[in-house]
């Protein structure tokens, strides 16, 4: 299945997160993967597609002390409560 652009750019936005968060803690890219174990291969492969398998993503987010969680989307949950969505 191919993403949607919206979906690769919320993925895009969580892995950079999670690199970013990985070089505050003084891990590079490669030191990540290896950590997990995937190769720095496949993490690039995962930058240019701007997608990856959720457990991966969940790994990596993880060993830099993020975690995912779905969090309510206040513009869905107004309209819900103005009698707009269906």
């Amino acid at each position: 299945m191919n993403p949607k652009p919206e979906q690769q750019e919320a993925f895009e936005k969580l892995l950079n997160e999670v690199l970013s968060r990985g070089t505050d803690h003084g891990l590079d890219g490669k030191t990540m993967a290896m950590r997990l174990p995937i190769s720095a291969e496949t993490l690039s492969r995962m930058k240019g597609r701007k997608n990856a398998d959720f457990a991966t993503l969940d790994a990596l987010g993880r060993l830099v002390g993020l975690r995912l969680a779905y969090v309510p989307d206040d513009d869905a949950l107004e309209t819900i409560r103005k009698g707009e969505f269906f």
